[in-house]
């Protein structure tokens, strides 16, 4: 295992590096001195192949080396306790704890950083390093930020890294690893220069030099860089949710999910009105007025077929008169149209057989009194030999209005309205049959109850297509409804559609100033082993969860609002439609989704070293 440098030079503003040739082998403990800033950082930096733009050449045999980082600081991620930072590094609890055993610090991993000293913070460092199993580990002032005690212990412990399949560089301007260096070479201001100790024997510098300058120079030939990033065994086949949920505390808080969470909550209160809109009008029409009422032609009725029929209570038009009286069929309270609130001004509505509504002009007859009509009320009275009582009484509204002749039919000739001058009463149809005649105009209509003809779209369509007559004026309506409801819902997709992909546009933006504020914690971590590709899922995966958190609150609002409706209308809760909702909500997803990939992608295009030092 070797590594070597021929004639590296790197210059920023100045010169940093100047012609650097020197050899390190797999074995050895290497120690590179120097005050701050003569450039040993950015030495460290060219050999683990964070730093690029250099001049010269290194040659790497094996052409790949694991690479592995010590700082002078830890760089726990403060939020993680040890363990989780290190399981962040590799996902294998059991490898975690026996690394961590032989290093002492079991104790430590279930602490955050923030509760240990620097020398406890430093050896959770190392065996972050060690979890990558490094070829060659790099260690840049790694005691630096410790007092005398925790860096000899440190040093100790560097020192005590190295191994035939390995090389381990230190850059310090202390003197902790000299007694433990096999090599020493000192850095003055880019210039490199051997004072090279092996074992405890002193090479002098001229010797020092001479090997230096009998490094031969390699044939043209760039072997691979050193693997900065982690290999994709040591990871889990998902991102850690335990990053995602201890690194971004806030990212379910209420104002981050209330734009996205508008978006879900249009979209599930469109599908659901697209969906619900015919059945929360049936039913709320059913409360009051007898949408399974239909009229027929009484051709179609004559020429329909038996089948269809068994599925119909057909009502001919029976009439009675009496002196100045007619009487009028009476429907069961659920198909009468005079069972609709207002149609009856006084009483109520018909319990039983005998019972009867009359309107004002024949209650007035019965009362005696054309100022009290209503003292009827109760009033029993004779008709064609039958024993009635006056239960209710109709009102002149009840003769006319969208429920008598708009709506449905009227009683009077050719399905004009009654007239209020007339004296009228609306007897039970199964009693006017046994003493009133049948009305026989082929003009005239005939009613039918048809229960459940609302949800029976075959049957609506087999009873339209024999007749030219609108079966139930009601159930027009509600086709244009749906129609129209249909077509605005559509509108307002194509328009929230429009509005999300200029949300995206504004999240790119988003997106970018987030990622910037942490560009040091996502260079750092590429640096001690996460591979680019896992650091996209894991801010794709933040991003994710943070939509999962819209969709929840938007369902939870969905069904709150819902709840309300149901309360107020006494129905149930109407559900939008999941296929409908789900594409919608799908399409709105991977478009925010794809947003967050494309972005975070570009974004760590960025080098290593310009996220660590921008």
């Amino acid at each position: 295992m070797e590594l070597r440098l021929e004639s590296v030079s790197k210059s920023y503003d100045r010169p940093v590096l100047k012609n650097v040739s020197c050899r390190f082998e797999g074995g050895k403990l290497y120690v590179i001195k120097g005050v701050s800033g003569c450039g040993k950082s950015t030495l460290l930096n060219i050999i683990g192949g964070v730093e690029k733009g250099y001049e010269g050449q290194i040659v790497y045999s094996p052409e790949k080396l694991r690479c592995a980082y010590i700082f002078q600081r830890s760089l726990l991620l403060s939020t993680l306790s040890v363990r989780e930072n290190l399981e962040l590094i590799r996902h294998d609890g059991k490898v975690v704890t026996e690394q961590a055993k032989s290093l002492g610090i079991v104790d430590l991993l279930d602490k955050l950083p923030g509760t240990l000293s620097g020398g406890e913070r430093q050896r959770a460092a190392i065996e972050r390093a060690l979890l990558r199993d490094p070829q060659l580990l790099l260690a840049d002032e790694p005691t630096a930020s410790l007092d005398d005690e925790n860096s000899r212990k440190i040093a100790e412990k560097i020192a005590a890294l190295k191994a035939d399949d390995r090389i381990v560089i230190v850059a310090t301007h202390e003197d902790y690893f000299d007694t433990a260096a096999d090599e020493i070479w000192r850095l003055d201001y880019g210039v490199m220069r051997a004072e090279r100790k092996i074992r405890d024997k002193d090479v002098p510098e001229e010797e020092a030099a001479r090997q230096v300058s009998e490094i031969a120079p390699s044939e043209n030939k760039q072997l691979s860089q050193p693997e900065t990033e982690g290999s994709s065994k040591h990871f889990p086949a998902f991102p850690s949710f335990t990053y995602v949920f201890k690194r971004r505390p806030g990212l379910l808080k209420l104002k981050n999910l209330l734009l996205t969470a508008l978006f879900f909550l249009i979209i599930l209160l469109g599908s659901a009105l697209q969906k619900n809109v015919t059945a929360e009008a049936i039913r709320l029409y059913r409360k009051d007025r007898p949408v399974d009422l239909i009229k027929l032609q009484p051709s179609v009725v004559a020429s329909m077929s038996e089948n269809t029929r068994s599925r119909l209570t057909i009502y001919d038009d029976y009439f009675a008169e009496e002196g100045e009286a007619t009487a009028y069929y009476l429907l069961p309270k659920e198909y009468s149209v005079l069972a609709v609130p207002g149609a009856i001004s006084h009483g109520r509505f018909p319990e039983n057989e005998t019972e009867v509504l009359v309107n004002l002009s024949l209650a007035k007859v019965l009362s005696g009194d054309a100022d009290h009509p209503e003292n009827c009320l109760g009033q029993d009275f004779s008709f064609c030999g039958l024993k009635l009582s006056v239960s209710g009484i109709v009102s002149n509204e009840g003769y006319r209005g969208d429920f008598r002749n708009d709506w449905y039919y009227a009683y009077g000739k050719d399905n004009r309205p009654l007239q209020t001058e007339d004296q009228h009463l609306f007897i039970s149809y199964s009693l006017l049959q046994t003493i009133g005649t049948k009305k026989e105009s082929r003009y005239d209509i005939i009613m039918a109850s048809c229960p459940g003809i609302w949800e029976d779209e075959a049957m609506q369509d087999r009873l339209r297509s024999t007749s030219e007559e609108n079966l139930n004026d009601y159930l027009q309506y509600i086709r244009q409804l749906r129609v129209q409801t249909d077509y605005y819902v559509r509108i307002a997709f194509i328009v929230l559609l429009s509005l999300f992909v200029i949300a995206c546009l504004y999240t790119v933006s988003v997106i970018r100033l987030e990622l910037f504020y942490r560009r040091q914690e996502l260079g750092y971590l590429q640096i001690f082993g996460l591979p680019r590709g896992r650091i996209r899922r894991l801010i794709l995966l933040e991003y994710t969860v943070k939509m999962l958190g819209s969709l929840l609150l938007a369902v939870l609002v969905y069904l709150l609002l819902a709840a309300v409706y149901a309360l107020v209308l006494s129905g149930s809760i109407p559900l939008p439609d999941p296929v409908q909702a789900g594409r919608m909500i799908g399409i709105l997803a991977l478009m925010h989704l794809l947003t967050v990939w494309l972005s975070a992608a570009f974004f760590l295009r960025r080098s290593i070293i310009q996220l660590i030092t921008t």
